[in-house]
């Protein structure tokens, strides 16, 4: 079990803060009180965070999280103040093993190659974000800057990196460009896939 202590300002999100901070902290729905999986155990400082909701006891009761000081991070706001929070192994994402890699086939790399060249950007940023009835889609960005906590990748000449929430759903991506008509898009071999909306615009992991 991890556990940190912060200090946070008023109207900050808990769960947005221990990402900020590197802690890794699983938050399948996005912060919608969708799911469980952003418990935390507020070992000090509760009297600094809000109180907790019925719909957020309701979900804790269904996820079994009977822990004295248990919360959702994502349902967490600080009116300011230091507190303690201890992560459960059980709600961290899957450790990403040091194998792990982010590949771009052949024309996925000279298409984003010139994508980079043409506006002198550092590199790609590869993500993942909530959306659609089967909870995720893949969110594709010039990154100007690199951070600290970014994993980078280099594949075919390409830079990518991936921010540390989004890397546990993307290890072992293979990116490929293919062509629909006169379009073409980038396609996604993601062995951490499970399910895929009809739509195709989303997918589950």
């Amino acid at each position: 079990m991890d556990t940190v202590t912060l200090t946070l300002e008023a109207g900050e999100v808990l769960l947005d803060r221990l990402l900020e901070e590197g802690v890794a902290v699983a938050h399948e729905c996005g912060g919608k009180l969708a799911c469980s999986t952003c418990q935390v155990v507020v070992r000090e400082g509760m009297k600094h965070l809000s109180a907790i909701s019925e719909d957020e006891i309701d979900m804790l009761e269904r996820a079994a999280a009977d822990a004295a000081g248990a919360r959702l991070a994502c349902q967490a706001v600080s009116a300011g103040g230091e507190i303690v929070v201890s992560v459960p192994e059980t709600t961290l994402p899957e450790r990403v093993a040091p194998s792990a890699s982010i590949r771009l086939s052949e024309a996925a790399a000279q298409y984003l190659r010139a994508q980079l060249d043409r506006h002198g950007a550092a590199a790609i940023r590869l993500a993942v974000e909530p959306a659609g009835c089967s909870g995720f889609r893949y969110r594709v960005e010039r990154a100007d800057q690199i951070r600290a906590e970014d994993a980078v990748f280099d594949s075919g000449g390409v830079r990518v990196v991936v921010d540390r929430a989004s890397l546990p759903y993307l290890q072992g991506t293979c990116v490929d460009l293919v062509r629909q008509g006169l379009a073409r898009r980038l396609s996604y071999d993601n062995p951490n896939v499970h399910s895929s909306c009809g739509c195709g615009e989303s997918f589950g992991v």
